[in-house]
Parts: structure tokens; C-alpha cells; sequence
């Protein structure tokens, strides 16, 4: 009888300082979370091997092209995403080439695996920070219905592992809050650490948990211990000293960059009120509208709830089991850290003029463990309002399946797409995001026939983009990828590097005389006139040029892609263009001023 008293105190303690989930009945969440994670990464999988027509985007083409040249780090990444895409081809691209023709499943199957681990971390995540596996589990249910999660689920960009590295490493930290055990915190560090190596976002998740720690009564005293700074250590230490290296071997241009992109080196943007409103808007666009709302809701309920522990009016046994449906007031407060310090900081940022819709990310984590609790205690009491959310989780669902499948609709709409217009020549990349997947295909078809033609007549040509994105773009679908080069505006042309293509060698700015006398098949996507080639030829960067001859990709009627092809002859460098600049500091770039209008060809 002893014994058994002995074993129920231990359990209760255990309970008191948070280190198990309130038990929902049985373990069945758990495993009916894990048969859904799983029905929907087949999905995704039988997606990318059949039902997938989208090219690889610009930025998965950008990292692939890194995964050809592994560094310690890259112009504005760490390596983690090169080193996951040449793995995953070196073990797969076999298979991926006898099943789809390329490397692109190949590629993107990190993806899916990724978004299962971090599927399943949520399910962990809202589990032990609400203290109810009911809540974690619809978290992991809601999860596919979000339109960020869901597109992040089967292309590769640095959201994917970005955010099941902070998904991980935030239910380490937790479990070491709970627990007090050394080696959760070491396990917090080593995966925020893997993190950083995918995106810096991660450096705020040791901020996070030390907000969570001042705020926390009960659990302020790990500040005063050595888990949470050993975990900071890792965390930022031993993931940014090969980035630093890196970055002190080429002159800090990734630090450079990374200033440029939140704002810091651009005065004139302070305190802009439409990144403000875009980066607001874009919120609502990643979460799909309907869990937006809801979030929002969940946000609200969650502060309301962990208010009176923040101030420390409540004590630490009164702290678990208090917040709404008897949430677990420490771990609402936990999750409300960990979005609140990504929101703080994307909000920063816009003010000083940038933003991005997929900064918020790792913040969303947070957001939906806390949409899995809200979306518990709606259906715990069933009545309209349950069966409101459940019909908006199946309207989100329909409304992914479309997003995978915008081609479905291209019939139908075609009568509402915009004409082409001469800044417009592919109107509809501006409604469907989508459409800027597809069409490189038959645009690389089309660049080999003019180098192939060069070859022909006894040249060496080689292939010249203004932007990262297409050069990579192209190099990936180009018969045998051959290196493909980019040279971006900057002011005067300077020497110093725009994009990692600046940082390899040869390059067409820093050693023109692998390029000199050679022509350049250019290749733009089609804009207002003057071109960039035409200024090209203006600002003696090459001899002359030959005909622009405009491609333009049609899918179901409507124009998906249009892109400028034109062979510039005898180039000869960047060294003349120093003196003559095409734009000012901060104006467009001058390809966007009004002139000639290209030949147009279908």
C-alpha cells in the first residue's frame, strides 16, 4: 500500500511541474494523428510522382543550383538546404528520373518528410504546451488546411526545414523547462542549431524562451541555472561560426545582404505604412482566412488567460490546468512567447520598409498549436459553431486541392484573365502565383535551339540571365545542366557581388576574359521595353544584339509565361559600364522604362 502512495505522489509531482500531458482517455490521439500525417504525405508523394505540372520555382532552382557547389554557407542561406536537396538527389535521383524524367521529385522529397516531422511536432508541441493531446492532435489536423504548411509540404525552400527545426527544437526547450533535464536543453541547441543552417529566423528562438522565462513565476529560476544558456549557446554559437567564417572569407557579403533584406540599409523606407499593411495582409493570405480568424481568436483567449500568471498574481500549482478548457496556463504562455518574438521582429522589419509573407513562418507554429486547442474546446461543446469549423476545415482542404490544381480552372476563367500588356506580358502570374511554375520547360527548349544554332556557325555562346532565378531556373532544365550565368543590375555595375552567381568562378562580372568575344544568349522575362539587353548593347557591355524573339507559353488558352530571347554578340565586359550607370540609387531598374517594343512571337 506504501509503495502504491509512493507512486501516485511521484506521478502527481511529475504532473505539477508539467512534465506530462493531461491524459484524454487513452493514447488513440496519438496514433490516429500519426495515420493522418501519414495519408497526407502519400498524398503528396503520389502528387510530386503524378499529379505535379509545376516547374521548379526560382528559389528551389536557386538551391538546387547551390546543392552542385557545397559550401559552409551561401550568399543569403546557410548550407542546410543545399546539403538536404544533394542528399536526397544522390539517393534518389536515380529513381527520380526513371519515374518523372528529371531530378525534381528527387529534390523535392525532403519536403514531405520534413512536413510529416514537423506535422508530427506540432501534434507534440500543442499536446504538452496545452496539456491535452485532444489539442495537439487537431493542431496536426489543421496543419494540411493552411495553404503555408501545405505548399511548404512538397516544395523545397528554406521554410521546409526552417520550420521543423523551430517545431523540434521548441518541444525540446519546453520538456526542459518541465523536466529540468540537462540534456533536453542540449537536444534544444543541437536542432536550433540545424536550424539556423536552414534560416537565420531561428536566432529568436533562444529570445523566445528567455521571454518565456521572465514572464514565467514558476520558471523563472532556469534563467539563474545553466540548461537555457548552455541551449543559447548552441543554438547561435555552433551554427553561426561556419556561417561566419564563410562570411569573413568573402568580405561579409551575407551579413551585407542580410541587412539590406530587414531594412537596415535603406533609410529612405522608414516608417512606410504599405509594407506595414502588406505584411498584415499577407498573414491572412498564408493561413487561408478562415484559420487567420481563428488564430486571431486563439491568440486573444490565449493572452486573456495567461495575463494573471505573467504578472504573478496566481501560483504555480494554480498555474496548471487554469487557462481556457483548462489549458495549461505556463505552456499558453510558452506558445504566445514563441509567436510573439517572430511577430515583434517581422513587424520591426516592415516598419523599416520590408516584408515578406513567409518571415512568420516559425511564428505560426505557435499560432496553430493554439487553433488545435481552440478548435478542441469549440467541438467539445458542439452547436453551430462546431459544426461552422468543421465545414471551414473542409473548405480549406478543397481550397488547397485547388491551389495544387489552378490548371483546372484555366478554361473557365480565361475570359477574366487581363490581356497582355506591354509591362504585362503574362498578366496572369499576377493572380495565380502558380503560373510562375510552369513554362520553363518549353522556355529552355527553345534557348537550346539558339545555342545549339551558335554552336552551329562555329561559336562558343553561353547563357545570360538578369536575375538568380532564371539563371538557375534555366541550368536545371537545359539538356546536361550546363552552368548558366547571371548578371544583375547594380549601381555602376561595381565589382561588388549582387547574388551567390557573383561569388563562382568564372562569372561574367569579375572575369570577363573567360566571356570576352563570346556571344550571349540573353534571356529576360518579357517587360517594358528598353530590355535588358537592350541595354546591354547600350552600355557596351556586348558588341550588338541579334532580333529580341519573345516565347510565349500557353496552357489552356492562357498565357501562363513569356520571356524575351535575343543573342548578343562579342561581349565584352562590365569594365566600360562603371562611368554610365542606368539608374539611380533607389529609382527602378532602367529595363522598366518606356521604349522599343520587341518583336512578339507565339
Amino acid at each position: 500500500m506504501s509503495q502504491l502512495a509512493e507512486l501516485t505522489r511521484r506521478a502527481g509531482s511529475r504532473r505539477r511541474a508539467g512534465a506530462l500531458p493531461r491524459q484524454d482517455g487513452s493514447d488513440s490521439y496519438g496514433r490516429w494523428t500519426l495515420a493522418a500525417i501519414l495519408a497526407v504525405m502519400t498524398c503528396q508523394v503520389l502528387f510530386l510522382l503524378v499529379g505535379c505540372d509545376w516547374d521548379f520555382s526560382g528559389d528551389e532552382a536557386e538551391f538546387w543550383a547551390w546543392s552542385r557547389r557545397l559550401d559552409w554557407s551561401y550568399f543569403a542561406r546557410g548550407p542546410l538546404i543545399a546539403w538536404l536537396i544533394r542528399l536526397a538527389t544522390e539517393l534518389f535521383g536515380g529513381l527520380s528520373q526513371h519515374l518523372t524524367g528529371s531530378l525534381m521529385f528527387a529534390a523535392r522529397l525532403p519536403a514531405v518528410v520534413l512536413g510529416g516531422l514537423t506535422a508530427w511536432g506540432i501534434f507534440r508541441l500543442g499536446s504538452e504546451a496545452l496539456g491535452s493531446r485532444r489539442a495537439g492532435m487537431f493542431a496536426a489536423l489543421v496543419l494540411p488546411a493552411i495553404p503555408l504548411f501545405a505548399i511548404g509540404g512538397v516544395l523545397i525552400t528554406c521554410d521546409t526545414p526552417l520550420v521543423c527545426c523551430w517545431t523540434w527544437a521548441a518541444v525540446w526547450a519546453l520538456r526542459a523547462v518541465r523536466t529540468d533535464e540537462l540534456r533536453a536543453w542540449i537536444a534544444a541547441g543541437l536542432v536550433g542549431a540545424l536550424g539556423v543552417l536552414a534560416k537565420y529566423s531561428v536566432l529568436a528562438l533562444p529570445a523566445s524562451v528567455g521571454l518565456f522565462l521572465m514572464l514565467s513565476p514558476q520558471d523563472r529560476r532556469h534563467l539563474a541555472r545553466p540548461g537555457f544558456w548552455i541551449m543559447s549557446l548552441l543554438c547561435v554559437g555552433l551554427s553561426m561560426a561556419p556561417i561566419l567564417v564563410w562570411n569573413i572569407q568573402h568580405d561579409w557579403v551575407g551579413m551585407g545582404q542580410l541587412a539590406d533584406r530587414v531594412g537596415l540599409s535603406r533609410r529612405a523606407t522608414w516608417g512606410s505604412l504599405w509594407p506595414v499593411l502588406s505584411f498584415l495582409g499577407a498573414e491572412a493570405a498564408v493561413l487561408g482566412g478562415i484559420w487567420w480568424v481563428v488564430g486571431i481568436t486563439a491568440i486573444v483567449a490565449a493572452v486573456r488567460a495567461v495575463l494573471p500568471l505573467s504578472v504573478g498574481s496566481t501560483t504555480p500549482e494554480e498555474s496548471r490546468g487554469g487557462g481556457p478548457r483548462g489549458w495549461d496556463r505556463s505552456g499558453t504562455l510558452y506558445l504566445l512567447c514563441l509567436w510573439g518574438v517572430i511577430w515583434s521582429a517581422c513587424l520591426a522589419a516592415s516598419l523599416l520598409g520590408e516584408t515578406e509573407a513567409n518571415w512568420m513562418a516559425p511564428g505560426y507554429v505557435a499560432v496553430v498549436a493554439l487553433i488545435g486547442g481552440r478548435v478542441e474546446g469549440v467541438l467539445a461543446r458542439g452547436g453551430l459553431r462546431a459544426r461552422a469549423y468543421v465545414a471551414g476545415w473542409c473548405f480549406s482542404m478543397a481550397a488547397v486541392v485547388a491551389i495544387h490544381h489552378t490548371e483546372w480552372f484555366y478554361p473557365a476563367f480565361a475570359r477574366w484573365v487581363p490581356a497582355p500588356t506591354k509591362r504585362y506580358a503574362a498578366p496572369l502570374r499576377l493572380i495565380d502565383v502558380t503560373a510562375r511554375m510552369r513554362g520553363h520547360q518549353e522556355l529552355a527548349r527553345a534557348v537550346q535551339r539558339r545555342v545549339e544554332a551558335l554552336r552551329a556557325e562555329g561559336d562558343s555562346p553561353f547563357v545570360l540571365t538578369p536575375t538568380y532565378a532564371l539563371a538557375s531556373t534555366l541550368e536545371f532544365y537545359l539538356p546536361g545542366n550546363p552552368e548558366t550565368y547571371c548578371l544583375s543590375w547594380n549601381y555602376g555595375m561595381s565589382a561588388q557581388p549582387v547574388n551567390q552567381h557573383d561569388l563562382w568562378h568564372p562569372n561574367p562580372r569579375h572575369d570577363a576574359e573567360v566571356f570576352r568575344g563570346r556571344p550571349a544568349v540573353v534571356v529576360e522575362d518579357a517587360n517594358m521595353p528598353p530590355s535588358y539587353s537592350m541595354h546591354l548593347t547600350h552600355k557596351g557591355v556586348v558588341d550588338r544584339m541579334d532580333p529580341i524573339e519573345r516565347i510565349v507559353v500557353r496552357e489552356h488558352g492562357v498565357i501562363v509565361g513569356a520571356w524575351d530571347i535575343t543573342v548578343c554578340r562579342d561581349y565584352r565586359g562590365v569594365a566600360g559600364y562603371v562611368q554610365n550607370p542606368p539608374f539611380r540609387p533607389g529609382s527602378r531598374p532602367a529595363r522598366q522604362v518606356a521604349g522599343v517594343r520587341p518583336a512578339q512571337r507565339s
